[in-house]
């Protein structure tokens, strides 16, 4: 019995970044670097749905095992930037 999937693909929309960009000081930076990363994990999030879903994977348990090491790290990652920019906005907004 095989079963099949329906995929649906979503438009990935490229965020407009200021032209000074790489200058901003402060939250507004880690903010950027925070975007940026969120913008890159949803562009191999991307990816990976359409391998996983258009091609055979000949071994799933090993591969398996790789992808939920490789989404672990991207999360930690993409979490790690949140607080961050969180962390430091919260510290320029602070009164003091």
């Amino acid at each position: 019995m095989t079963s099949h999937t329906t995929t649906i693909a979503l438009p990935l929309v490229a965020l407009p970044l200021p032209a000074n960009a790489a200058r901003q000081d402060g939250p507004a930076r880690e903010y950027l670097a925070w975007a940026r990363a969120h913008q890159r994990d949803r562009r191999r999030h991307a990816a990976e749905m359409a391998q996983i879903t258009r091609h055979h994977d000949p071994g799933p348990e090993a591969s398996a095992v790789h992808q939920l090491q490789a989404w672990s790290l991207r999360q930690a990652h993409k979490q790690h930037l949140h607080d961050s920019a969180i962390a430091a906005l919260r510290h320029h907004t602070s009164p003091g």
